[in-house]
């Protein structure tokens, strides 16, 4: 199967799939694309080791993806490295010991298989087939070899299909079921106010000893990272591709020559009636087989309904509940024998007896569709895409190896490579090492940037693949070291936050003293009143109510159940620097038997999918817990 695909597929295409095999072997990730030959191990399994190199680079998707999510709001700041790299080298170490396990088993995922599952991804087919060409760029494009790329699909697939095996065993019981029920569909009678915090921010007055002393306690807060910016050249066949103009008498000539690529595919529509008769049937069956089907024809020829012919005696079970009707279907879909009658058949013509690998077959033609060209103006654009393409291709490598060398030789400048090739030298902002903007949202970007050659000898940057159709060459435009910002321009910020500070200390204070008068017994709206705040009352309230903010309605979700006639108090900062004071006056369970039966599957599967997943890492804890494992988290 595998030799099939190598040598039957055809095309080009970026790094898509790449994107599409970390989203769907999200937990596991893909470690062996590529057999490192390291000495320095981070771990070692039961003999099996996990070189460092293979774990950085785990780590960096890990990363990536993880920045990919956030997009904007992704600080590297924010991130614990340690915890983080914990995290993927115990990953590396669950799939080993899976591996491991799956193979002491006994467990194998065949050629086949693996072949039918590069095949069906979208991304690298060409007009719903398989495309060995964009195949082969890209693995070549990343630097990975097919037999490697295939063995890490293998391996994730056994994975799969072992965590499947231990995850189908759960199941859940109906009175839990039920419990859960009662407390997703739980209401709650609530009541509340707010203590706002901009009541008091007017108030705070910050003084300078204040901002100083936050200033010299903080200064690592107001520390900016090392940044640069960049000039650059990129060269790439999108950009090359968009500024070539095609002649009609070029666009008409390719067409004609590749008419018969954009022909329609014939497709006919036919009913069948099958008698089996299998190829190694004993010759007695097989005469039977022919002379059914001939009695039955008989009956057509005579004006019988083929349909309700079809319905009686087919023993095709998928068509002959629907009269024998087969669809649309195209050739290279059904037996040879079969297709070769369909197709040599006229609409309302009945075929004479067809043997095939499945029996004998009694085929009418109902329609046909398809089979014509489409006409030059409908692909027209494509046309011209494809030419533009072609060409951008053709030029694109001729320039990239004169960028390369232009570059290379001249290494204090990239004017002498802009003007000779004709390209425009662009600029980037200011960017870190760990996050940018357009061109240095790529981390090959920043990575040149930040090298030693480009940023402390001052040379060009190599050239820097971003996909095998796009590159670009980089100097340093601007450098600027890591510093702490000076207090004058970070005073107004440190003001606002200790002003922010102070008032949210003072509606914690307001609101925690109300808190206590309410508990003591005064009445909950005079007690609101006299602080010229009003209590809301919006009675019996879900979890997922609309109209109450949610930290509200979390905080009143976890407190106890009051008794009968006394509300139960609580009270809780909110993110926005606010005090809530609410009380839960009432409690009423969800009842199971008010719920319709969707409701009560999608419970059942939510139960069913947490416990699954609850005895799978529990299995793979029993594992490890039998599993000579060593780790080296000094070489992380």
């Amino acid at each position: 199967m595998l030799e099939f695909i190598r040598e039957r597929a055809q095309g080009w295409v970026a790094w898509v799939i790449v994107i599409f095999l970390i989203a769907t072997f999200a937990l596991w990730g893909i470690q062996e694309y590529v057999s490192p030959d390291a000495s320095v191990n981070v771990a070692v399994v039961d003999g099996k080791e996990i070189p460092a190199t293979q774990f950085q680079q785990t780590y960096q998707q890990q990363r990536a993806r993880l920045q990919a999510m956030l997009g904007a709001n992704f600080n590297p700041a924010m991130l614990d490295e340690k915890s983080m790299k914990n995290d993927v080298l115990e990953g590396m170490i669950d799939r080993e010991v899976l591996v491991l396990n799956a193979a002491q088993s006994g467990m194998q995922v065949g050629d086949t298989r693996v072949g039918t599952y590069i095949r069906a991804i979208p991304e690298l087919q060409n007009d719903g087939q398989f495309d060995k060409e964009r195949y082969n760029n890209l693995l070549r494009s990343q630097g990975l070899s097919v037999k490697g790329f295939e063995q890490a699909i293998r391996g994730d697939l056994l994975l799969q299909q072992l965590r499947q095996g231990v995850m189908d065993t759960a199941f859940v019981t109906q009175p839990e079921v039920d419990a859960l029920i009662r407390l997703r569909e739980q209401r709650r009678d609530l009541g509340y106010l707010i203590v706002p915090v901009a009541q008091y921010l007017a108030e705070v007055q910050v003084d300078e000893q204040a901002i100083k002393r936050y200033y010299e306690d903080n200064r690592e807060k107001f520390r900016t990272p090392e940044q640069v910016s960049v000039d650059y050249i990129e060269l790439s066949v999108a950009n090359l591709a968009g500024g070539e103009q095609i002649t009609e008498e070029v666009l008409r000539q390719r067409y004609e020559e590749h008419k018969s690529e954009f022909s329609v595919p014939e497709e006919r529509q036919a009913r069948h009636i099958l008698i089996q008769a299998s190829s190694d049937a004993p010759p007695a069956q097989i005469d039977a087989a022919r002379t059914k089907i001939q009695e039955i024809l008989a009956r057509v020829r005579k004006g019988e309904s083929f349909a309700d012919l079809a319905r009686h005696y087919s023993e095709d079970p998928g068509s002959a509940q629907n009269g024998g009707d087969l669809g649309f279907f195209s050739r290279g879909a059904m037996d040879k024998a079969f297709e070769d009658a369909s197709f040599a058949l006229t609409e309302g013509q009945v075929s004479e007896p067809v043997r095939s690998a499945f029996g004998f077959h009694i085929i009418k033609l109902e329609s046909v569709r398809g089979g014509q060209s489409k006409p030059f103006e409908e692909v027209r654009a494509q046309l011209a895409q494809e030419i533009k393409r072609q060409r951008a291709e053709e030029q694109y490598f001729a320039l990239a190896e004169q960028l390369y060398n232009l570059t290379f030789e001249n290494p204090d400048n990239l004017t002498v490579a802009a003007e000779t090739l004709r390209l425009p030298i662009h600029s980037s902002g200011l960017f870190t090492r760990e996050q940018g903007s357009g061109i240095a949202s790529h981390p090959k970007v920043r990575a040149a940037a930040f090298g030693d050659d480009v940023l402390l000898r001052g040379n060009n940057s190599e050239a820097v693949e971003l996909a095998a159709d796009h590159e670009v060459v980089l100097r340093i435009k601007e450098h600027k070291p890591e510093a702490v910002r000076p207090l004058e321009t970070v005073r107004e910020e440190i003001s606002q936050l200790l002003r922010i500070e102070t008032a949210k200390k003072k509606t914690e204070e307001v609101g925690r003293a109300l808190l206590s008068r309410l508990e003591k017994g005064e009445d909950i709206v005079s007690a609101a009143t006299s602080l010229n705040l009003a209590w809301v009352r919006p009675g019996l309230v879900g979890r997922a109510a609309a109209d109450v903010n949610p930290e509200i309605i979390g905080e009143a979700f976890r407190l106890q159940r009051p008794l009968p006639g006394k509300p139960l108090f609580g009270g809780k900062s909110l993110p926005s620097g606010d005090f809530t004071v609410l009380a839960v006056y009432e409690v009423k369970d969800g009842d199971p038997a008010g719920v319709d039966s969707a409701s009560k599957q999608s419970t059942v599967e939510t139960l069913v999918r947490g416990r699954a997943e609850s005895e799978f890492q529990g299995y793979v804890k029993a594992l490890k817990a039998k599993t000579d494992i060593k780790r080296y988290p000094d070489k992380m």
